[in-house]
């Protein structure tokens, strides 16, 4: 396989998962819980709202990555489509 191949399965496979209704649904619960946890936790807890603001930079990480892969997939699929493979 291609390292475009690979970026295209990529895409496919990431725009598959964030469209995957349980996986919303358990990344849209964990946003809620560490936001719920930041607000819910008294100013001077810093661990406990460290914490809370991590994970939720982390799980956001994760969901620009995925989408990053998809918008690779379709620049790399539009590019394709612009030029015609040689026979």
């Amino acid at each position: 396989m291609t390292q475009e191949e690979q970026m295209i399965h990529l895409g496919n496979a990431a725009e598959e998962t964030l469209k995957n209704e349980a996986f919303g649904a358990i990344v849209n619960q964990v946003i809620s819980n560490s936001f719920n946890t930041f607000v819910g936790t008294a100013p001077g807890d810093t661990d406990a709202r460290t914490a809370a603001y991590y994970q939720h930079k982390a799980i956001r990480e994760i969901i620009d990555t995925m989408q990053q892969h998809v918008s690779v997939r379709d620049e790399i699929n539009g590019r394709n489509k612009e030029t015609p493979e040689e026979e």
